[in-house]
């Protein structure tokens, strides 16, 4: 899970991320095409989400084509949701606490 939180840190990775989250499956060349910077750099970016397990490519002719596996966000999203939980009991107790 930390790999995931890592991963979504660069905010460039975070746009691949959602754009592909948000289409179909996508290239790299689809990916420079839109953002502003090198395939080369996108392609690191991509390897990278690769190895943390958040997108999948499968190979199309001379490309890859991406897309986005949820498995490690739904883990994300369920521990994020267990912390909210706690935070927000405490945030309640201190509120009780301030109002007495």
């Amino acid at each position: 899970m930390l790999t995931t939180f890592w991963a979504l840190s660069d905010p460039v990775r975070l746009e691949i991320v959602d754009r592909v989250a948000s289409g179909s499956e996508l290239t790299v060349t689809q990916l420079a095409a839109v953002l502003p910077m090198t395939r080369q750099a996108i392609t690191r970016h991509v390897r990278t989400l690769e190895e943390s397990g958040l997108l999948v490519g499968e190979r199309e002719g001379r490309e890859h084509r991406y897309r986005v596996n949820v498995a490690p966000l739904t883990h994300a999203s369920g521990w994020l949701d267990s912390k909210r939980t706690a935070w927000d009991d405490a945030l309640s107790r201190l509120a009780e606490y301030l109002e007495e």
